[in-house]
């Protein structure tokens, strides 16, 4: 987590932005008469997270497990071999659920009618309460993670208790709801996205020559399939790479027909 200051501008006095974070989301636990008890730890949770989308951290971490739909979701986990990374994918996605719909007004995307109908907001919240049960399911499969998993439970559990909080502490002292629209966020995710595209780009092609180099070392089918989807994934980073005019496209990899 990188360091950085909140100002207060009432009085000019500086204080880590996490304690903030923890403090303004403790008293709207107090605020809507949830006090914490024995639960400290997702406090202390939340507190990172919210920190984490402050510092950019989250999205250049997390970005190439994020998706909208639960078909993707599960995509990636029916792909994945590893509970770690299962583990990765159903958090990531519980908690920007979880902040997207209980601390702003969705994901800042412009939505039709019809998906409006069939997706309401309650549903990405119903959906961020099963990832973080999933996710606590595979936590708690990794010796490391059994705090992890215990908080992931608790989350699970008592999810709208946490949730209603954070939804206070966003129009009580963040003012977020009265300040911008729908409108106004998708331009600001928009503009995050766009600076965090060197390092999303990198990390696009580090997991693209990984694979690559996992496919040349076992020419089987299913490395073949995930070079493929990497090479996808860099692609919507790297302009040339996906005209086919890069020393790096596809052709030059002896997949010409990556496409």
């Amino acid at each position: 987590m990188n360091d950085a200051d909140y100002i207060d501008l009432q009085n000019g006095e500086r204080e880590p932005l996490f304690f903030f974070m923890l403090n303004a989301y403790l008293c709207s636990r107090l605020d809507t008469d949830q006090e914490s008890d024995e639960d400290g730890e997702v406090n202390v949770y939340i507190a990172h997270l919210l920190h984490s989308l402050v510092d950019g951290t989250f999205y250049t971490q997390n970005a190439e497990v994020l998706a909208d739909a639960p078909y993707d979701v599960f995509s990636q986990v029916e792909a994945s071999e590893s509970d770690r990374h299962k583990l990765k994918v159903y958090r990531t996605n519980a908690d920007h659920r979880l902040v997207a719909h209980g601390l702003f007004a969705g994901f800042g995307s412009h939505k039709g009618f019809y998906q409006k109908s069939t997706t309401p907001q309650e549903s990405y919240l119903e959906q961020a309460q099963q990832y973080y049960g999933w996710a606590a399911c595979f936590s708690e499969r990794l010796p490391s993670h059994t705090g992890l998993a215990s908080t992931l439970h608790k989350l699970a559990r008592d999810f709208e208790t946490y949730q209603s909080a954070l939804s206070h502490m966003g129009t009580t002292y963040f003012g977020l709801m009265a300040r911008l629209s729908p409108g106004e966020i998708f331009h600001l995710e928009r503009d995050a996205h766009e600076a965090a595209k060197p390092a999303l780009r990198e990390e696009a092609l580090n997991k693209m020559l990984d694979a690559y180099g996992q496919w040349c070392r076992e020419p089987k089918a299913k490395y073949r399939q995930r070079f493929r989807e990497a090479c996808a994934q860099y692609r919507a980073y790297d302009e040339i790479f996906a005209q086919g005019d890069s020393p790096f496209s596809a052709g030059a990899f002896g997949l010409e027909d990556v496409n």
